[in-house]
Order: C-alpha cells, then sequence, then structure tokens
C-alpha cells in the first residue's frame, strides 16, 4: 500500500497537474484527500496523530507558497482547526465525507495580499474509518461482555486511545445473525432479551456478531467496517411484590394465624428459583436462614403491641428481602423487598350528650370536635386530630353553619360552626377519620368522605371511623345592634332609648329591660340629669325567653352643655415677657374645644392658645385683640366667644454686657467710657461686690479695689442699670473690669569687664516680655542694642500684650577697666594667645583680637595700636581697627608683604583708652 504523503500527492497531480514559480494570486482553491488518516505522524515520532498543516498540503500540490493569515472553518469544527498555523487534527473530525457532506471541511485562508478576499479556499474529503475491534478473549473468542438489562453501548467493543483514533460517527451497527434473543439495535445501544435457564449453568448469556459500516467517496474506499463479538449475559431477576396490608381487626378476628410462605405467589412472583432470603435483613427474627421463608404474622404482631404497651403504633411495615446474587461483573445482584404493613385499628368516639343546645343569640359559635367523647384503652387516649387525614360534613340542617371542609387551606379538625345569628333547627355533622391517620410516613391528604376522583382522595387499607354530632339552635328575642357615638344637648330633657337602638331590619322586642352599668333599672324614657361639659351615658337593653336565651343591645351617646367660651380680659405685657396661656386668663369656667383668632392671621392649634419666646416654633405674641371661639356642641346650638386684649411697653434698649482690660499703672477708669454706643447713658452703675472703689460718677479707683489674697490680673464686675415702665423690669447689663498687675523685673545692678564688650541685650533679666527705659520718665523704650559704658543707668518694667507695664526698676551699669577686679575678686584681663601658625587649618591663623567668650577689643577699643617687633626690635607689623589682623607678613618697612620665618616676635597693645594701660608680651610665630 501506498503511503499517506505518496498517495495524496499522485492524486492531486493527476486533478491539478504541474505548476512552477507561482505569483501572488487570491480566491484559489484546492481539494485535499486524506483517506487513511489513521497512518499519518505529522511530528515524525512514530506515533500517529492524524495532523495536517494546510500550507505544506497546498505547497506539495501546486509547488508554491502563499502568505500566512488566519484559517477560519464553519463553527462546527473550529475544535479541529488551529486558526494561526493552519494545522488541523483530523482525528477531531467526527465524520466521513460523504456525498451530501462533500463541503463540510472547507477551510478559508485570508491574509494581507488579498485583503477582504479569501486567499485561498481548501476542502478536505476525509476517508471512512469504522475503529479497531478489541482483543478478543475467552473461548467464546468475544471483544466485549454486555448485560441485558438496559441495552449496550456497541462503541465500548472498539479502541480509542492516543495511537487510535475514535471511529467516525456517521456509520451504522449491524446484526449479523438470526437469534430469537435479538431484539434491536437503536443507534448505538444493542438490545437483546436472554431468556431465563433455571439451574446450571449459572450464566445466561449468548454471543451476538456486529458490523459497523462507515461510508464513504472517492477517490478513498467507499466504506469502512469493523466486525466484534459481544457476549450479552442476562440480568437476574429476584421477582416483584407489590406489599400486604394488615388491619388490626383482621389480625384480631385470626385471619392470620398460620404461617405464610414467602415465595407464595400471593407475596412474590416470577423470581429467579437461585435466590435467598438474608435473615440479617429480618427485624423479627422469622427468617432462620437462607432457605427459610416461612413466617407467622400474628407472632409479629404480638411483638408488635408488645403485650398492650404499644397500643398506638400507627402503622408498621416490616419488610423480608429477597435476593439474586449477580452471575457476572457486568451484571449487578437483584433483591426484593416482601412487604407487611399493620394499620392500627380506629377506636370508636361519638357524642355521648346529643344534642347540644345553644341559643342563637350567643356569640360566636362551637367547635363540633368538643362535642366528641375518645376511647380510652389500657390508659392510651385515641384521639384523631391531623387533619390531613380527617374531616368534617354536614348530614343534616338548613345550613352547614360556616363549617369549612378539608377542601380549604382554612380547614381545622375542630370543626368551627357559627351559631351567633343562625336559623333555629337542629343540624347533624359528620366526623370521619381515615385509618392512615396513624401512619407517619410519607405526608398524604386522605379525606375520608370524598370519592375516586377528587385530588383529595386516597386509598383505605383499612374501615373510616364516624360519628354523629347534633346542634339544636334556639331562637331569642331580638334587641337590636350595639349603637354609639349619638349626641344630645343638655336641652333635650328626655330620651326614647329604644327609638335609638340600631336594628338589622327585623323588629326590635319591646318585652326588654334597660340597665346602667351598676345595674340599676332604666326607665325607656331617660330624663337627662344636670350636666358638667359632656358626659357619657352607657345602657343596656336586654331580653329574654322561654328557652333562656338572652340578647343584650349597648346604647351610649353623650350629652353636651351649651357653648361657654368663658370671660374676657386685658392685661399689659413687656415685649422682652412674651410667654403666656392666652386660655388662663379667660375668666368663668370656659370650654376646652375653642380655638384663638388674633392679629395678623394668627390662629392656634388647640384651645390654649399658648406663645413661648424661646420657641423659635410657635408665633410671637403681638398686641390686640384675640378671641376665643367655641363652637357649638353636638347636639347643640350657636357658638360662644370671649376676648382677650394685649397691650405692649418696650423696655430701654441697653446693648449688651461689656468687659475690659486696665493697666494698674493707669489709676482709675471711668465705666461710662466701656459701654457701647447702643446703651443709653441715663442710667448708674452698681457697685455689686461692695469693692468700695466706684464713685457716684461711675469712675472706678484702682487703688482702693480690695485684693485680700493678690490674685493676679484680679477681675471685677459693676453693673449698669436703667430703670423702665412696669411692667417691665429695669434694664441691665454687666460690665467686668479685669487690673493688669504685672510683677517687676527682677535686675539686679550689672558689673562687666571691658574686654567682654557688653550690650544691653547681654543684661539677663527674670521676665520674658519688658522695655528698657533711658530714664524713669521715658515714654520711649530703648529698641536699638546699646554699647554699656561704666556709670550709666538705665530703666526697666515688665510689659504685656496689651502694653500693660509694671514699675519700672532701676540698673547701674559698673564697666571694668583692665587690672581692675570683680565684687566677686575675679580679675579683668587680657591674655593673648602665645603662638601663631598660618597654615590654614582655621587654628590660631592670625594674631586674634577678637576671642568669643574671652575678649573682643575691637569693641572695647575701638581706637587701639597694637604693633609687633621681631627679636631684634624691628617693627614687622601696625595694625588697628581698619587694619587687616597679623598673619605672619609683614605690613612695615622694605619687607612689606613678605612671610615672617619662624620665631619669636614681640608685641605691645595700646587701648588708647581711659585708665587701661598697654600690655606687652611675646608669641611664636611657626610655619
Amino acid at each position: 500500500m501506498k503511503t499517506y504523503k505518496t498517495k495524496l500527492l499522485f492524486i492531486l497531480l493527476i486533478v491539478f497537474g504541474s505548476f512552477g514559480a507561482a505569483i501572488a494570486q487570491c480566491n484559489q482553491t484546492q481539494t485535499i484527500s486524506i483517506c487513511d488518516m489513521e497512518t499519518i505522524d505529522f511530528d515524525n515520532d512514530g506515533n500517529p496523530d492524524g495532523i495536517v498543516n494546510l500550507y505544506d498540503e497546498y505547497t506539495a500540490i501546486t509547488g508554491l507558497t502563499i502568505q500566512n493569515g488566519v484559517w477560519s472553518v464553519d463553527p462546527r469544527f473550529t475544535v479541529a482547526l488551529d486558526p494561526s498555523t493552519g494545522n488541523v487534527a483530523t482525528w477531531a473530525l467526527q465524520r466521513s465525507t460523504e456525498t451530501q457532506t462533500i463541503n463540510d471541511y472547507t477551510f478559508q485562508l485570508r491574509n494581507s495580499d488579498c485583503g477582504d478576499d479569501i486567499a485561498l479556499t481548501i476542502n478536505i474529503i476525509l476517508g471512512p474509518y469504522s475503529g479497531v475491534a478489541l482483543p478478543s478473549f475467552g473461548t467464546l473468542n468475544v471483544n466485549a461482555e454486555g448485560c441485558g438489562l438496559g441495552g449496550f453501548n456497541l462503541f465500548n467493543t472498539l479502541v480509542s486511545d492516543n495511537a487510535f483514533p475514535p471511529p467516525h460517527l456517521n456509520g451504522t451497527w449491524s446484526y449479523n445473525g438470526s437469534s430469537p434473543n435479538f431484539v434491536a439495535i437503536f443507534e448505538s445501544s444493542l438490545l437483546v432479551d436472554i431468556p431465563y435457564q433455571p439451574g446450571l449453568p449459572l450464566v445466561d448469556q449468548e454471543v451476538f456478531e456486529l458490523t459497523y459500516t462507515v461510508p464513504g467517496i472517492g477517490p478513498c474506499d467507499a466504506d469502512a467496517q469493523t466486525t466484534v463479538r459481544v457476549s450479552m449475559i442476562r440480568q437476574v431477576d429476584s421477582g416483584a411484590s407489590e406489599g400486604t396490608d394488615i388491619c388490626e381487626d383482621d389480625m384480631l378476628a385470626g385471619v392470620y394465624d398460620q404461617d405464610i410462605n414467602l415465595r407464595d405467589d400471593e407475596y412474590l412472583r416470577n423470581e429467579d428459583i437461585e435466590g435467598i432470603w438474608l435473615p440479617d435483613e429480618d427485624p423479627t427474627g422469622q427468617i432462620s436462614n437462607e432457605q427459610d421463608s416461612i413466617i407467622n404474622l400474628r407472632a409479629v404482631y404480638n411483638d408488635l403491641i408488645d403485650n398492650g404497651n404499644n397500643l398506638r403504633y400507627g402503622c408498621e411495615t416490616f419488610n423480608f428481602y429477597y435476593k439474586v446474587n449477580q452471575r457476572s461483573a457486568v451484571c449487578r445482584s437483584d433483591s426484593t423487598a416482601v412487604s407487611f404493613t399493620f394499620y392500627e385499628q380506629l377506636r370508636p368516639f361519638s357524642q355521648e350528650d346529643a344534642p347540644f343546645q345553644i341559643c342563637a343569640s350567643e356569640p360566636g359559635g362551637v367547635n363540633l370536635f368538643d362535642l366528641l367523647t375518645f376511647t380510652t384503652e389500657n390508659n392510651t387516649e385515641f384521639i384523631y386530630t391531623n387533619e390531613n387525614y380527617v374531616n368534617w360534613r354536614l348530614v343534616s340542617g338548613s345550613s352547614n353553619l360556616g363549617l369549612i371542609d378539608q377542601g380549604s387551606i382554612d380547614f381545622s379538625h375542630e370543626g368551627f360552626v357559627v351559631t351567633n345569628g343562625a336559623t333555629p333547627g337542629t343540624y347533624v355533622f359528620e366526623y370521619g377519620v381515615s385509618p392512615k391517620i396513624n401512619c407517619k410516613e410519607p405526608p398524604e391528604v386522605c379525606n375520608p368522605f370524598i370519592t375516586l376522583v377528587n385530588p383529595n382522595h386516597c386509598e383505605h387499607p383499612c374501615e373510616v371511623e364516624t360519628a354523629l354530632v347534633t346542634v339544636e339552635i334556639f331562637p331569642f328575642d331580638y334587641a337590636g345592634e350595639n349603637t354609639s357615638g349619638l349626641s344630645f344637648c343638655e336641652t333635650d330633657i328626655t330620651i326614647d332609648l329604644r327609638s335609638q337602638l340600631q336594628s338589622n331590619g327585623a323588629p326590635i322586642a319591646t318585652t326588654g329591660t334597660w340597665t346602667d352599668a351598676d345595674g340599676g333599672s332604666i326607665d325607656n324614657l331617660f330624663t337627662i340629669p344636670p350636666i358638667t361639659d359632656s358626659q357619657i351615658f352607657t345602657f343596656t337593653y336586654t331580653t329574654n325567653t322561654i328557652n333562656g336565651c338572652t340578647d343584650e343591645a349597648v346604647l351610649s351617646f353623650t350629652v353636651f352643655e351649651e357653648a361657654n367660651a368663658g370671660n374676657g380680659t386685658s392685661i399689659t405685657l413687656c415685649s422682652d415677657n412674651l410667654t403666656l396661656t392666652l386660655f388662663d386668663l379667660l375668666e368663668g369656667n370656659p370650654d376646652t374645644t375653642g380655638i384663638w383668632t388674633g392679629p395678623f392671621g394668627y390662629t392656634s392649634p388647640d384651645h390654649l392658645g399658648i406663645f413661648d419666646a424661646s420657641d423659635i416654633m410657635l408665633p410671637i405674641l403681638g398686641p390686640g385683640d384675640y378671641i376665643y371661639t367655641v363652637e357649638g356642641n353636638d347636639g347643640c346650638s350657636g357658638m360662644d366667644q370671649a376676648t382677650v386684649t394685649i397691650n405692649i411697653v418696650d423696655p430701654v434698649q441697653i446693648g449688651n454686657d461689656r468687659s475690659d482690660s486696665f493697666c494698674e499703672i493707669d489709676g482709675r477708669v471711668n465705666l461710662f467710657t466701656i459701654l457701647d454706643n447702643d446703651t443709653p447713658r441715663t442710667g448708674s452703675f452698681q457697685d455689686i461686690e461692695n469693692t468700695g472703689a466706684l464713685t457716684p460718677e461711675g469712675v472706678v479707683e484702682f487703688d482702693l479695689l480690695p485684693n485680700p489674697d493678690n490674685e493676679i490680673n484680679k477681675i471685677y464686675n459693676f453693673r449698669y442699670v436703667i430703670p423702665n415702665t412696669a411692667p417691665c423690669d429695669e434694664s441691665s447689663l454687666n460690665v467686668e473690669v479685669q487690673i493688669i498687675d504685672l510683677p517687676e523685673p527682677n535686675v539686679p545692678d550689672q558689673e562687666f569687664c571691658i574686654l567682654d564688650a557688653k550690650r544691653l541685650d547681654d543684661i539677663e533679666v527674670d521676665v520674658l516680655n519688658y522695655n528698657w527705659y533711658p530714664t524713669l520718665e521715658s515714654d520711649m523704650p530703648i529698641i536699638d542694642n546699646p554699647l554699656l559704658f561704666d556709670n550709666q543707668v538705665f530703666y526697666i518694667a515688665t510689659v504685656d500684650a496689651d502694653n500693660c507695664e509694671s514699675e519700672r526698676v532701676t540698673v547701674n551699669i559698673n564697666i571694668l577697666n583692665m587690672g581692675e577686679r570683680f565684687s566677686n575678686g575675679d580679675l579683668c584681663t587680657l591674655d593673648f594667645q602665645d603662638g601663631v601658625s598660618p597654615d590654614g587649618n582655621n587654628q590660631n591663623d592670625t594674631f586674634d583680637l577678637f576671642i568669643e567668650g574671652e575678649f573682643n577689643i575691637p569693641v572695647a577699643f575701638p581706637d587701639f595700636d597694637l604693633k609687633i617687633y621681631n627679636r631684634y626690635g624691628a617693627a614687622v607689623y601696625e595694625g588697628n581697627l581698619n587694619t587687616e589682623p597679623f598673619r605672619g607678613e609683614s605690613n612695615v618697612s622694605l619687607r612689606l608683604g613678605d612671610d615672617l620665618p619662624s620665631g619669636t616676635y614681640f608685641y605691645i597693645f595700646t587701648p588708647n583708652f581711659e585708665n587701661n594701660f598697654p600690655i606687652q608680651g611675646s608669641f611664636y610665630l611657626s610655619r
């Protein structure tokens, strides 16, 4: 046989011929036939994989190459295509090519050379592949075994792994035999019916030969076929059983006293005879071994009721299991439960005190269930209330009195009937109980009274238990309906009570009697007594019949006084106190049902007429007439009014409280100067703290203000008062005065060495904020930082942020000349350095005239001069305040600017200031 590549190339060369080098073209079409996909090895690893590359196939046929792009195919086959590489996995194409599907496997290439046009279309014709049968095995030489139960999938006979592709799915299976046990092939499912063969051998089986045929078209084969042999094995059958229902009354009657054989067809039929019974699954102990099928149901029942201790067992099911073991691993074992269900016998119930009598006038109704008496046996109550299994129904009577039956979601076993207002007569109802009421599972609805066609019907294996309940309803004399909401006026004098009762259309009996809340008798013509405001009267009208049926109606009504608005008045108020309640101003005994109207469209929400100046949600009281109106009460006519006149006077507008601070050294303050501009100056000040420092003119003398505790910055309060017209209180405000009393700074006389060149800011002060003054009376503080000289006098005072000052303190300055001693014995002296090394390391580079913390010659002696001599007495440097410091260079004689050699040099420093004498010394110049 030719290889795939050789065969494919041969076919395409015949169809299309040979081509040389090609130019770029669009809308090209090629057809590829792949007849043996199971042999294709794309990656050449020795294992077939069925992958072809569309670019390679095109080049192999035409000898041309085409620009790469993106491949596409019908969405049904995208699982087989890599659109970027053009690889097609033929094993993923599930159907071979037939005449009707010749265009299914059409692949299209789009690239930039062809733009929106299709560059190349390749149609693949895929040859048929029917798969490879599984290896045969056993003496029957079969490829697979299957169980006859439910059919066998024939594709399970074919190989499908990495080395073999799955068979194409467009083939058909056919049976190659004539066995009567063959039923059909449905798609790929083999259906057979293996007959039962009792006895040995225990495997009922038959071998069936089948062929799978996949169609194809040229140039590939017309079809491909694979034949398999399948051994089909019969599924064992443990038989069928419908279960047996046993009513307790049959059991007690001896129906089941004899032993029974579970193998009888009445209990189990059509079972394989090779089965066994399962004693371990028998809760009764009746089955003693695997071949024992004899049981006694009476013994089972006796154990169930436990000598009368378990009478309420409900319904209990006992299962006896018959099992037929599997005959092959491809089938399963089968088991059947033979069931017996014992149903507890319903105990009777009845209405013992029949009939039940009730008057139609009594409110509500009655629960029919409460009229039944149920059986008690062996201290066990047999009461039936489960609403899924009981029902009530009307047997006789003019109506069902509103009885709800089991078909409603509101149904209740209580069987409530409405007797109030019912038609008098005799009513008979029946209560029914289904015998399934005692069964716990499964829950269902069993109406004991309905027919088979009703959806709530269920089969009752035992007898339904019922009982009749009779109710007699007696007539009554109608007393009317409860009536309320009536209104009368105190002027009506008398009322016919019976005529005020409402009626439902029936005549009200005239034989009844009236009583009040205390049970006292009342005449039907009721005389209204004297009342205050309003009064509610409640009376009861009662009728009675020979059968003791009573009826009653309650009449409630209100008697009102005529409207009373009280007597008005007039009042004057101060505008700063407009909080009041208008109703409190009325005289007499006014009704509380009126409302107020007044100036600016005012109306009140109630009878009070509240004004509250502190409540922004309420209106503001204004002057004018406020009218209280009481409408006529129900049953009465006419209204009543009273007027309250409001007069308002204004107090003097005095302004706000004031506060200010003053320096103690100011001496006094006139409190009128503290008041704001809106405050009239017509009042007077009050010394509310009794300081004794306030004059009638409003002046506070600071030196008279008491301060027994020596408080710092003490505050004093005074009150300013202006009289007002009554009823306004006097207008007043508070004036708060703070006296700023700053402590004096503690600064002693100062003593400095002239060499320190101290300035005023160098003096240590024990307060944070202060001012220096040149004189005791000076108004301007010293703002610069002057150099200190001997015998100067300065004055210092503590200040605050408001420019208050303490008393000024005198500070004397003593500047010591060189050679003089401080009061502590220290000497004011000048010690120059003993060496100069101008090497640029910032240490002794020059002959220093300023050393911080030791001396400051340029400032202390601004007129100084300095001369430096070598060891021969020749001057090498002369300097003063304006000369560069000595750096080891000469600034005199012929050696001007020369670097002086290392050695000892001598200096003479002349201060030229007062009694400070020249200083001589030497130093060593090091290079």
